[in-house]
């Protein structure tokens, strides 16, 4: 693998869907922890007691190498071929960022139709339904130009970086 450059500031990226289409993404899933083999895309996990929920968000991890944004933030972005790791034609492997969060949420009680423990869901849009397959993450790098060539000369020589 060759040296990543820098994502330039102001680069857009989206990951999963914002409108609930007739097929998940699977850039956007959820799972738990303990349990994260198993991503789901068109339901919330119940875990069990002593897991969280997690939801990760893959973002696209290939440039056209000119954009740096376009009107639906996924145009100037491509996904690599899951196979091969390779770009599609007329795009450049740039690093691939991947958005984990971790939720300390009760498990849904879903006996009682989530009466003594109400069921879950993040998003806040009545067209979204709050259903999972919704679910998406956006990037825009605002990092300062000075500490973004610190992290990117790090990651090019393969140390641990924080």
């Amino acid at each position: 693998m060759g040296h990543r450059r820098c994502r330039q500031k102001g680069r857009g990226l989206s990951s999963g869907r914002v409108r609930s289409p007739s097929f998940p993404l699977p850039d956007a899933a959820w799972s738990c922890t303990g349990f994260e083999d198993r991503q789901l895309t068109d339901k919330y996990p119940i875990c069990p007691e002593g897991s969280s929920l997690v939801r990760t968000s893959r973002f696209q991890s290939c440039w056209d190498g000119q954009k740096i944004d376009s009107a639906n933030h996924r145009d100037h972005v491509a996904f690599a071929d899951p196979d091969t790791g390779a770009c599609p034609n007329g795009f450049q492997a740039v690093p691939q960022l991947v958005q984990r969060l971790v939720y300390d949420v009760e498990a849904p009680s879903p006996n009682d139709n989530g009466r003594s423990s109400a069921f879950y869901a993040v998003d806040g849009f009545p067209e979204q339904m709050h259903k999972p397959v919704t679910d998406h993450g956006d990037f825009v790098n605002v990092f300062d130009e000075q500490l973004m060539n610190q992290m990117v000369e790090c990651i090019n020589t393969g140390r641990k970086c924080q």
